[in-house]
Parts: C-alpha cells; sequence; structure tokens
C-alpha cells in the first residue's frame, strides 16, 4: 500500500478533501480519514518485476520489464556449479573417466529455511490484509531470531510467524490481536495462545537489546477503534465518536480489561446509541472478542457513559 499524503481528493463521507492512500494489490484508491474506497481498479504503469522465463526476445520487448527482485534480507548468491574430486583420478588407460565428476551447487543452503519462513510470512500477512512494512518488520524479526538459534522447528513455526507479524504490528503502531492473528495459521483462531506464547519467547530472546525490533509500546482502545468500526459499517460520524470516547476513557478512567475488549464495548455502544441493528452477537463477530467479554466490559463503561460520549 503506497502513502500519498500528498495527494488530495474530494471524499463524498467526509464532505472534503481528504488525503489518499493506494492499495496495489486490489487497485482501490481509499481515503484515510473514513477508508472509504474513492476509486477503484488502478492501473500500476511502473515497472514490472518479473524473471526472463518468457521472453522470446525481439525488438519489441518492453526494456522497462526488468529480472527478479532482490530480497534485501537474504543474501541472494547466485547459484553455481563447483568440480569435485572424489579421491585419486584414473587416467583413461587405467580405466578412469575422461572427467572428473560434478556436481551442481544448488546456492545458498543455509539460507533455504529463511525463504521458505519469508514466503510464509509473505503468504500470512496477504491472508490477514497486512500492509508491505509490517510483512518486512516480521522478515527482520524472523531473522535476527535465527540469528539467535531460537527459531522453533516442527508443527509450531505457523505461530511463530503469527508472532512475527504481531510484533511487526505494534512495531508499525497498526497493533492486532492474538485471535485476528491466529485466524492466519492452519490451526485458526484456536491458535491464539500459542501465538502469544511464541511472542513472550521473541521478547525473552530479543530483550531491549534489539533496538527497535522490540519496540512495541502500549497498545490503547483507541489503536483498534478505526478497524473495528469500518468492520461494522460505521459512517465517519460514529467513527469519530468511537475514538474520542476510547481516548476520554484513557485519559479520564482507569478500566483494568484489555484494549480490545474495551474498543469493542465502545464499538458496542455506538452502535446502540445510533439505532442501528446491531446485536452484541454481530460485533463479536467483527471484532473477535467474546459476547460474554463485550457484555461485561459494557456492563463497566455504562455508569460513564455521559464522560465518553459528552
Amino acid at each position: 500500500m503506497h502513502s500519498a499524503a500528498d495527494d488530495l481528493l474530494f471524499c463524498p463521507d467526509c464532505h472534503r478533501r481528504t488525503e489518499v492512500v493506494l492499495d496495489h494489490a486490489t487497485g482501490d484508491t481509499i481515503c484515510t480519514e473514513c477508508a472509504l474506497v474513492l476509486d477503484a481498479h488502478y492501473v500500476d504503469e511502473g515497472s514490472e518485476w518479473r524473471n526472463f522465463a518468457d521472453d522470446g526476445g525481439g525488438e519489441d520487448r518492453d526494456p522497462s520489464r526488468i529480472g527478479g527482485r532482490n530480497d534485501p534480507f537474504l543474501n541472494n548468491a547466485p547459484l553455481d556449479t563447483r568440480i569435485v574430486f572424489n579421491g585419486p583420478q584414473k587416467t583413461l588407460a587405467e580405466g578412469g573417466h575422461a572427467l572428473p565428476r560434478m556436481r551442481i551447487n544448488g546456492g545458498p543452503d543455509p539460507e533455504q529455511t529463511q525463504v521458505e519462513a519469508f514466503r510464509a510470512i509473505a503468504d500470512m500477512a496477504d491472508r490477514l490484509g497486512l500492509v508491505a512494512t509490517i510483512r518486512d518488520r516480521a522478515k527482520d524479526v524472523y531473522k535476527k531470531m535465527d540469528e539467535a538459534k531460537a527459531c522453533p522447528r516442527g508443527r509450531r513455526r505457523d505461530e511463530f510467524y503469527a508472532a512475527c507479524l504481531f510484533v511487526a504490528c505494534r512495531n508499525e503502531g497498526k497493533p492486532r490481536t492474538y485471535k485476528e492473528l491466529a485466524t492466519g495459521t492452519s490451526a485458526g483462531a484456536g491458535a491464539k495462545k500459542e501465538v502469544g506464547r511464541m511472542t513472550t519467547h521473541i521478547k525473552k530472546v530479543l530483550g531491549e537489546g534489539a533496538g527497535q525490533v522490540m519496540d512495541i509500546g502500549v497498545v490503547h482502545a483507541v489503536d483498534y477503534m478505526r478497524r473495528f468500526c469500518s468492520r461494522l459499517g460505521m459512517g465517519n460520524q460514529e467513527m469519530r465518536a468511537a475514538q474520542e470516547a476510547a481516548r476520554r476513557l484513557d485519559d479520564s478512567l482507569d478500566v483494568r480489561r484489555n484494549p480490545e475488549s474495551i474498543a469493542a464495548a465502545i464499538s458496542y455502544m455506538v452502535v446502540q446509541r445510533a439505532g442501528a441493528s446491531k446485536t452484541v452477537r454481530d460485533v463479536s463477530m467483527a471484532t473477535g472478542v467474546a459476547e460474554a467479554t463485550i457484555k461485561e466490559a459494557h456492563k463497566d463503561l455504562t455508569p460513564h457513559v455521559e464522560l465518553l460520549f459528552a
């Protein structure tokens, strides 16, 4: 997704010109204020990243098309051929071979595990709708763990990749819940506890000495509001009211609940005040927070409704 901070387009939902971003995966131009798709099926006329496998040559070949893109997290060493000798070589008169035996070296074997992991992380990021900056940050987390020889092997690799994405999301200021990231694994949402355990493992190994990799900060309810409200189909006015309520809660109240639970409860309160026909189950499906948790958090916030929505 490409940010176009200098590009302003008129948004019919916001009723003014707003900044937009371009999602290259879908070709959509999206309003940064209300997430409304302003234009669809944008055609990118830039260079195309591809290999030369289907190149037939000729004058009609497009010179802007170039070879495969290198991965900055790998050494990208080329394939090579090495000639090896297996013991003393016999001459032809002695019944030997005319040429020594040859072995093809398939490239940097130590990186093969990283290549597979990076591909799996990229696929998971695509399934979860995460942007390229988060995907690349997750690769960086994995590489540092691999250099520390602390990457788990076996059946839990999916959960470990999801944990790398969890840390990356926090690094980029776009947090996701354990349950949201677990849905990208082969085990589904039921793996959220294992994703949490893997995240704790990453924190222990990298610690404070890893710089920005572990700079995950503190998550607040307002960090989830835009995504939750969008999933519930709220308009710009309701979304702003929900975000303001979450900010007032952080500033004035001390509610001992997870940020995602508070965000889900505020979302439910907003749809109720707007008269929308959304139930607790609808909010639970949109946010991934259990219905019982939303009800309990809603009960805690109800006495403070005037403060939140003044």
